[in-house]
């Protein structure tokens, strides 16, 4: 087995308080990605617009729903970077990148790290 670093998004999402994920999404039960059930870790790197906090939320699932989540907050300076990673404990086809706070820009790039046969 060898690992392949996949680009899942990169993009700039204006954060408001009400939840939305990276895709702009405001519906709570839609995935982000998909078919994903290769990808062992996630690693989410970033600026933030501004000096306020954001709270995200991950979870991962499948048709049976939600079964995972990791929540934290990227804290910083205004045009802060930040780096998250996310190990989830079993594979899942269904992740929701999830993001609420002050208003401000968040530009970011979800990279997927997926095993692969040789």
């Amino acid at each position: 087995m060898r690992t392949v670093a996949l680009t899942l998004y990169v993009g700039t999402l204006q954060v408001e308080a009400t939840p939305k994920d990276v895709l702009n999404q405001a519906e709570p039960l839609a995935p982000t990605f998909v078919n994903a059930a290769s990808v062992r870790a996630f690693y989410w790197t970033g600026v933030k617009g501004s000096d306020a906090p954001i709270a995200y939320t991950i979870r991962a699932g499948d048709a049976n729903g939600w079964q995972w989540s990791q929540s934290g907050q990227m804290v910083g300076n205004t045009r802060g970077w930040f780096r998250i990673v996310i190990k989830p404990p079993a594979p899942y086809d269904w992740y929701r990148v999830e993001v609420a706070g002050a208003p401000q820009a968040l530009r970011s790039k979800i990279t997927g790290v997926e095993e692969v046969a040789e």
